[in-house]
């Protein structure tokens, strides 16, 4: 469902009087990450200085139901890689999917504005994600800690705005 629309909904259930945790926006990848995005963010990683990055992204629903979301991304300095995401929900709430420079499986939940994604970066490194919808419904804040068992070894902050 669009963005927009949901809003819309959000909207007329305010003026129905419904009670405020069912007036909550839930954070699922087709309604916080369709169309057009671009981010700016850091990256730090060990002792290492930050990294800027900027993102442009383009997410939609495919036909047999997953969720894609295309991105380029270029880091400061360097030339422009891109990489794609596919997303399914195994469970209300909860998703699966690739990434395609990750090692392994992407996991999802969502709970509330949030969505938390986890996966294998490269080797033993672990990106932990958590994405969340502002209140403009606008803006999404992307927080990322990896870490190498279990120890935090980076650190990732992005702002997502749409509309772009």
């Amino acid at each position: 469902m669009e963005l927009r629309k949901l809003l819309i909904i959000i909207l007329l259930a305010q003026l129905a009087g419904l009670p405020a945790h069912a007036q909550e926006l839930l954070f699922t990848p087709e309604n916080g990450l369709s169309g057009w995005s671009e981010g700016d963010g850091s990256l730090r990683l060990f002792l290492g200085q930050r990294r800027a990055f900027h993102v442009r992204s383009y997410g939609q629903n495919q036909r047999d139901g997953s969720f894609t979301l295309k991105q380029t991304v270029t880091f400061e300095g360097q030339e422009t890689q891109s990489r794609s995401w596919t997303i399914r929900q195994i469970t209300p709430l909860n998703y699966t999917g690739t990434l395609s420079d990750a090692a392994g499986t992407v996991s999802g939940h969502t709970t509330g504005q949030r969505l938390s994604l986890k996966y294998r970066v490269k080797g033993p490194f672990v990106m932990h994600q958590i994405l969340e919808l502002m209140p403009d419904g606008k803006t999404i804040d992307n927080v990322g800690h990896i870490t190498l068992l279990g120890i935090p070894v980076g650190f990732l902050h992005e702002t997502i705005r749409f509309g772009n």
